[in-house]
């Protein structure tokens, strides 16, 4: 018999897990290798609450980037 699954889960897991913005912080040095100030600022200024790994790694990464 099939399993019944939930559109909702089935959903999320499609587009991944979303983290806030205190979660990814505190794990900025393992995961972006930047301090959880730059991670902070850089999600942010974007405006992010809730993010995917993936999208969050592609915010901070240009925050980097930009020139000051």
């Amino acid at each position: 018999m099939a399993q019944k699954t939930n559109s909702t889960e089935t959903a999320t897991a499609a587009v991944g897990s979303l983290y806030t913005v205190e979660e990814l912080a505190a794990v900025a040095k393992d995961v972006f290798k930047a301090s959880p100030d730059i991670v902070t600022a850089a999600l942010r200024l974007e405006g992010v609450k809730k993010t995917t790994l993936k999208e969050a790694q592609r915010i901070v990464e240009a925050f980097r980037k930009k020139e000051v």
